[in-house]
């Protein structure tokens, strides 16, 4: 039997407007089951993923860049479902572990030789000089397992400073204005702060027994889904690693200083902080009965619990993928 036209019409209406709620609510989940989610945070190591989607090496109908510039934002990305790849530090990872989140390790992209480091006004000098200095942190990212690892080494305690919570951003204004007299940051802001020539490395600063290690991060999710992605990824970093420490001018070199907001010569400096880890290190630290990894990640469980920075420290779960590192052929 025929409808009415009228009363086709009142019924079209609503039939539409349901089809277009429909595509609306299951669109978004089919686009992330199509691309794989990357946050690879601001740090110049990482820029080789970045030069590599912009360059269609790590094709944008497969990959999705995501801008998160600080730590925490880094977390809760992960931990939200908003990314499904990160770069992230290990102590970040470790925090990442205590509150229940659950994620994979899948490489280790460099270890910092000074990429992260203490500068302070030009007028202290030593550790000794900077107790009861006002020190902007971020205590969410590496500053503050910088910071405990130093402070401890020379014999002081987060008792000894005043921390002052701050991203990284927000470190050069407020050295400038006098609210800190100084800070715990890492490459690009380092670079940034020195450029200034307002500030100054602390002259005995140790090393970290443990290196500040940036790692890439995947939800379990990916690792099932994304394997072809994320050997991809895996792949690029690898590859791009040594183009970076190569420290000569490079297709899409404009990209990456815009991003990292310095010029050539400081940004080659920059990286040359960055010990790249290649393919066979990775193996090395990830895989095998007892990876080299686990043991850095308990020392460094045992300073941030005696700096304060973690409470209980990780549950003992999985958090390694080493897999993806043994498909991945150069």
């Amino acid at each position: 039997m025929n409808l009415p036209e009228s009363r086709a019409k009142h019924l079209f209406v609503p039939l539409g407007a349901v089809v277009l709620l429909v595509m609306v609510v299951w669109w978004p989940d089919q686009e992330r089951r199509q691309r794989l989610r990357v946050a690879p945070a601001l740090w110049p190591g990482a820029e080789a993923i970045v030069l590599a989607h912009a360059r269609g090496e790590l094709p944008a109908d497969e990959f999705q860049m995501i801008e998160l510039p600080w730590s925490s934002a880094v977390m809760r990305a992960l931990g939200n479902g908003a990314a499904d790849v990160v770069v992230a530090t290990l102590d970040t990872v470790l925090r990442m572990r205590e509150a229940g989140q659950d994620l994979r390790v899948v490489m280790v992209l460099d270890e910092s030789q000074g990429a992260d480091v203490i500068l302070a006004r030009p007028d202290l000098r030593d550790m000794k000089s900077l107790k009861g200095a006002k020190m902007g942190v971020d205590v969410r990212g590496p500053g503050g397992y910088v910071l405990a690892a130093v402070l401890e080494q020379a014999g002081m305690g987060f008792g000894d400073v005043k921390v002052v919570p701050m991203i990284q951003a927000e470190m050069e204004q407020a050295l400038a204005d006098k609210v800190v007299d100084a800070v715990a940051c890492s490459e690009p802001w380092a670079s940034r702060l020195r450029d200034g020539g307002r500030v100054r490395e602390v002259a005995d600063m140790p090393r970290p027994e443990v290196p500040v290690m940036r790692v890439m991060v995947a939800s379990p999710r990916a690792c099932e889904e994304f394997r072809p992605q994320l050997n991809a990824l895996i792949r690029e970093q690898l590859k791009g690693a040594r183009l970076l420490h190569a420290g000569k001018t490079f297709p899409g070199m404009d990209i990456v200083l815009r991003r990292e907001k310095l010029e050539a010569p400081t940004f080659f400096a920059a990286v040359r902080r960055c010990a790249p880890v290649d393919l066979e290190a990775n193996k090395a630290l990830l895989a095998g009965e007892s990876p080299k990894i686990e043991e850095l990640a308990s020392k460094a469980t045992a300073l941030m619990l005696r700096a304060g920075l973690m409470k209980a420290g990780p549950a003992k779960t999985s958090w390694l993928d080493d897999s993806l590192l043994m498909e991945v052929v150069e």
